[in-house]
């Protein structure tokens, strides 16, 4: 439980109960698709899908070229893309996370804040799978092929787990008392989309405007990627962006953990 002990004596206690937080992973990644005639199948057509027609789309129709750094233009988007459809899928399911699972949040013995987690955690897997797909077309596609520098994908994972964490901790437990949470983080998402450099490079931002891409967490993430699958840089050679992100992700954990922890004994009343 998430007591006077705080976030440490929290991370404590989903490192004992790693196997009820595996199991529960696994648990709600099939019930989101096995329940459907397809199935699991639906985890992954939807997305490579839609990295299949912004891929053709920008090598066979618009031919977009080439971004300052020589790299075409179709796998710059899709290896942003790929973490932003984690992010803002993640943003939205956490909101009913904890309604979803009600019947848990009366059993003394079970870490509720453990749900939203599970809901990452989910995510997770078929992100990872994903970003395989876009290791294939990477290699058979346009001749990109594996570095050093793809192992700093490890890194990313773990500081994206960290931000979506905060955030999903935060919306997740406001959403139990303002229903209508959900429809204001669809509303942030797309605003988000637009205002983070994913269609459009960093490098148009001048002077003062480049600390608006800064004080944005996920462009972090997603320009990460682009460092790790395509320009061959490691993180820690922008120190400033670093700084940024971690001040700003580190706040959102905060704040989305102690809003969580100050909201929590009303769940069982109001679900």
């Amino acid at each position: 439980m998430m007591r006077n002990n705080g976030i440490l004596n929290f991370l404590s206690m989903i490192l004992k109960q790693r196997y009820i937080m595996y199991t529960m992973v696994i648990r709600d990644f099939k019930s989101r698709y096995f329940s459907s005639i397809i199935g699991l199948p639906w985890a992954f057509i939807q997305p490579a899908t839609y990295i299949f027609v912004i891929w053709f789309a920008f090598t066979f129709g618009l031919r977009a070229g080439q971004d300052e750094t020589g790299v075409p233009f179709a796998p710059w988007l899709i290896v942003a893309i790929v973490p932003w459809m984690y992010i803002s899928q993640t943003m939205i399911v956490t909101c009913v996370a904890l309604n979803e699972y009600a019947f848990l949040i009366k059993k003394t013995n079970f870490t509720v804040g453990m749900i939203p987690i599970i809901k990452i955690l989910s995510g997770m897997i078929v992100h990872v799978i994903l970003i395989g797909c876009v290791i294939l077309l990477l290699l058979f596609f346009y001749g990109i092929y594996p570095s050093v520098y793809w192992f700093q994908i490890f890194y990313y994972l773990f500081a994206l787990t960290v931000l979506l964490s905060g955030i999903a901790w935060f919306v997740a437990s406001v959403n139990v008392f303002i229903s209508d949470m959900a429809h204001f983080v669809n509303i942030i998402a797309t605003m988000l989309f637009w205002a983070t450099p994913i269609v459009w490079p960093f490098t148009m931002l001048q002077g003062n405007f480049r600390y608006i891409a800064l004080f944005n967490p996920f462009f972090y993430i997603t320009e990460g990627y682009r460092y790790t699958f395509l320009e061959h840089h490691w993180f820690f050679e922008f120190v400033e962006m670093n700084v940024y992100f971690w001040t700003v992700t580190i706040a959102i954990f905060v704040i989305g953990a102690l809003t969580f922890k100050k909201l929590k004994p009303d769940f069982g009343d109001v679900l």
